[in-house]
């Protein structure tokens, strides 16, 4: 256990940890305006990542009773994979892309629709006690691939061709590391082929995992939407840089819940509902001692950190960023009940619940983000985090009630 959290702890955090690097180097090395560009298509890269996930691991580890074999998880990261770069291409013909940003955007989809691909590989790992695994190949892959981005981009001054190495990078990997250890333990077969039904089946069973994934994850992006639509590009990279530590707070929720999926799949399998719920609080007190910590520090030392590494002023967006944390730190108690309702297998409410948020980011960003810029963009998603945030509270308090009125004997009342 030690062992799958340092390395699930480390390599999570080197994948999180790219998209910061990223940005500082662009800004640095091609100016805040091309940053503009080059996040907003990182970051709607990854919400069609989503797509190419569908759902991810969660459903594939929590599976106790083999509800599916590993080979369907695989092949219907194939199906959903092509439907992710589909979307994509789609999505910039309609937004009139030019072809430097078209080239951009697609080069970073085929990256992330890689990571896709090879999610179910890291399931197989997880479920075979070898989850470091999947942690030393994200470390390599990010470390490796942000010191080719860099390379090539100080010699060309072209993210384009940077991200080319990105790419490349994960296509190495997945050849030489992924695929050879999962097959020392499992016999998954030929990649490329699977039963088609099975694979429907599970597409079916995944979606609500996979609607309100891309729900959490437009979350975050469809304000950065507004500002590209409404402001320059400019204002876009600042944008992209107040916001950055509150969705690397994430990353938190990531490593402290990842490794405990298996076990309170288990333990809520065998009725073990009061265990259940002691790690479950415990998961939520860690989150919210470690955003008040995160917001103390963006608001005392927040502004002179992202000047120094960034290398421009962010000193107009001090309350902007301390709000951002706040935001960040309550998307993670979201992002914590999200995990355990998927554990419990409640997802028609999850699902209810990211709508309703997402309808008030929507109205949010209509009323600030072309008035308010930067400082409006963070306060829409201040809201919509607050929404959602108080719904999933709501939602476990009253499905772990039902649950425990069901076998009382071996649950307790959720602490308040």
């Amino acid at each position: 256990m030690r062992k799958d959290y340092f390395w699930n702890t480390l390599g999570t955090s080197a994948v999180a940890f790219v998209s910061l690097f990223l940005s500082i180097a662009v800004t640095r090395i091609n100016g805040i305006e091309v940053q503009g560009i080059f996040m907003l298509c990182f970051s709607f890269a990854i919400v069609f990542f989503m797509i190419g996930l569908y759902g991810g691991r969660i459903y594939q580890v929590s599976d106790v009773i083999g509800e599916f074999d590993s080979r369907t998880y695989i092949f219907l990261k194939f199906i959903t994979s092509g439907a992710m770069v589909v979307t994509a291409l789609v999505f910039a013909f309609a937004n009139g892309y030019d072809s430097f940003r078209f080239a951009l955007l697609m080069s970073l989809v085929v990256y992330k629709m890689l990571d896709a691909i090879v999610d179910p590989l890291y399931g197989i790992m997880q479920r075979n006690g070898r989850l470091y695994y999947a942690g030393i190949s994200m470390t390599l892959k990010a470390v490796i691939g942000f010191a080719a981005f860099i390379a090539v981009n100080l010699l060309t001054y072209n993210v384009l061709y940077a991200s080319f190495c990105l790419l490349g990078v994960n296509v190495v990997f997945i050849l030489i590391y992924d695929i050879p250890r999962v097959r020392r333990l499992e016999k998954i077969g030929h990649l490329f082929k699977g039963d088609l039904k099975p694979g429907l089946v599970l597409l079916k069973a995944s979606a609500y995992i996979f609607a309100f994934s891309l729900l959490a994850n437009l979350l975050v992006n469809i304000p950065r939407q507004f500002m590209d639509t409404f402001h320059s590009e400019e204002l876009l990279g600042f944008f992209n840089i107040v916001i950055m530590p509150a969705t690397i707070m994430n990353l938190f929720v990531t490593f402290i819940i990842q490794p405990k999926l298996v076990s309170l799949s288990e333990r809520f399998a065998a009725l073990e509902y009061s265990s259940f719920n002691r790690t479950v609080t415990k998961l939520i007190f860690l989150s919210l001692g470690f955003g008040v910590i995160a917001i103390a520090a963006a608001w005392f030392i927040g502004v002179p950190v992202l000047n120094f590494i960034y290398g421009v002023d962010t000193s107009p967006f001090r309350v902007g960023l301390t709000i951002a944390v706040l935001a960040g730190t309550i998307n993670t108690i979201t992002m914590i009940y999200s995990n355990i309702l998927s554990i419990m297998r409640r997802f028609k409410i999850q699902l209810f619940n990211y709508l309703v948020a997402m309808a008030g980011l929507i109205a949010a960003c209509l009323a600030f983000v072309s008035t308010g810029s930067v400082d409006g963009a963070i306060k829409a998603f201040l809201i919509a985090n607050a929404i959602q945030a108080v719904l999933f509270f709501i939602t476990y308090l009253v499905i772990f009630r039902r649950v425990s009125k069901i076998c009382p004997h071996k649950a307790q009342q959720p602490q308040q």
